[in-house]
């Protein structure tokens, strides 16, 4: 005791040990030119969790502020989108003040639009494939390099290759740029994955992004918000929402929705839960979209759109659905409910493929379970096809026994039945809703599917 006691007396009266300031990072995740989950909160997860603040920006790139943001991350784009020619400058600004852009991204046939923003760093990505292995130089001669594959890169003088493949092609580079710094790499060389599980490279990417983002101050207690869609106009009740390079695509869409809406309230007998469906964003991707509820978001040129219809119409129709179902989700078959109501409204547009659509994931589901009555759709390990096309079989069979308008009933119900601050909405409950909707009891015919349903299990009353 009097030994520790000493030397913590004699470490108090020595001055503290030098600290090295904080390197503050300030990102912006660019999801205007190609709208992707992985770039909507998850690299920053991935690479720069505990090192400061994340931002995106949903809107026109040249009109996003910069001020006080010192990293900026872009990826190759998608041709739907250039990257205007204002955005470019506005991302050279930003470098040339201080600010660290990180461009990830493969050259192609097509060009991707990334492909400007390189050149305007006078490099360019090349459409030729990196021959494993990779080795870094310099500082990064003993990293340990991931790599899920793409192009090489063609650099002037300026840049300083970081990594090569096996002949020596540049895979990853750096340069000066004004006071600021720019990072040009393949896009297989980062993470991906919408759940953001895959930080692949984290060991040698992080130290590299907040080292160049430290090249610029930023002022820690201002905060640098996400950035909206700038452009807005009302269709009706509906807050369009879009930015100049989704402008072509928002009209037709908005079109879609007011000509599927008549026909998602006949399929579920009543309005939008309240207050859902308010805004329509406008998303620069084929990659589908999302509800939030207030506000669906669908991807711009989703399904080939707006070449081929069906796809456009089914996936207006899913998302408007997610909010049709609210405030209490759909158990189990939340997303099939809600494919289930946009293949109807195809159906009632008479768009030829909504009824392939619906035979095509009936049949998958059979793979699984011939007549659908052997297996749990409930169970941890159920197949997708098993749930989607059990689900979607259910629906059908439950509009010829107790239809047409079967789900018109069952929403109904379901919105009378149901008490505001429910504190859940099991498959028990659900089985009971539609036995009251259709006025039969459902419990035994579900578990004849192999439904693990017991009425004992919900609250809800039995039909008269």
């Amino acid at each position: 005791m009097f030994v520790a006691s000493l030397l913590t007396l004699a470490a108090s009266a020595q001055d503290p040990p030098a600290q090295a300031p904080p390197r503050l990072v300030h990102a912006v995740c660019d999801i205007s030119q190609s709208f992707t989950f992985y770039m909507d909160g998850r690299f920053h997860r991935q690479y720069l969790e505990g090192h400061g603040r994340d931002a995106r920006n949903w809107g026109s790139l040249a009109k996003l502020e910069l001020g006080n943001v010192n990293l900026l991350v872009l990826t190759g784009g998608d041709v739907h989108v250039p990257y205007a020619a204002d955005a470019i400058a506005n991302v050279q600004d930003f470098v040339r003040a201080g600010g660290a852009l990180l461009l990830m991204a493969d050259g192609g046939d097509p060009e991707p639009p990334g492909a400007a923003v390189a050149g305007a760093f006078d490099a360019r990505l090349e459409d030729v494939p990196a021959r494993a292995p990779l080795r870094g130089l310099g500082e990064f001669a003993k990293a340990a390099i991931e790599f899920r594959g793409g192009k090489t890169l063609r650099l002037t003088k300026d840049w300083t290759p970081l990594l090569v493949d096996a002949r020596d092609r540049p895979v990853l580079a750096r340069r000066d740029f004004g006071k600021g710094q720019v990072l040009l790499g393949s896009r297989g060389l980062f993470g991906q994955n919408p759940d953001a599980s895959d930080p692949i490279n984290a060991a040698w990417v992080t130290p590299l992004l907040v080292g160049a983002a430290a090249r610029k101050a930023v002022e820690a207690a201002l905060p640098h918000d996400s950035t909206w869609a700038e452009l807005t106009r009302q269709v009706g009740p509906l807050t369009l929402e879009f930015h100049a390079g989704t402008a072509p695509y928002a009209d037709a869409i908005a079109s879609e929705y007011q000509a599927a809406y008549p026909h998602l309230v006949a399929v579920t007998g009543v309005e939008p839960a309240p207050g859902m469906i308010k805004k329509l964003l406008v998303l620069p991707t084929g990659g589908g979209g999302f509800s939030s509820g207030e506000r669906i978001a669908i991807g711009a040129w989703w399904g080939g759109y707006p070449g081929n219809r069906y796809p456009m119409v089914e996936l207006i129709g899913h998302e408007a659905g997610h909010s049709w179902v609210l405030p209490y989700a759909e158990p189990l078959w939340n997303e099939p409910i809600a494919t289930w109501l946009g293949i109807q409204v195809g159906r009632r547009m008479q768009l030829k493929d909504a009824d392939a659509t619906l035979a095509r994931q009936i049949a998958a589901g059979r793979r699984h379970d011939p007549d659908f009555t052997a297996h749990d759709p409930l169970a941890k390990d159920a197949p997708r096809d098993l749930v989607w096309g059990k689900a979607f079989f259910v629906f059908e069979e439950l509009e010829k026994a107790h239809g047409p308008g079967a789900m018109a009933k069952y929403f109904r119900t379901k919105r009378r039945v149901l008490a505001p601050g429910r504190a859940g909405y099991s498959m028990d409950d659900c089985v009971a809703v539609w036995s009251l909707a259709v006025g039969e009891d459902l419990f035994p015919w579900f578990r004849s599917l192999s439904f693990d349903v017991d009425r004992a299990r919900t609250d809800l009353p039995e039909p008269r």
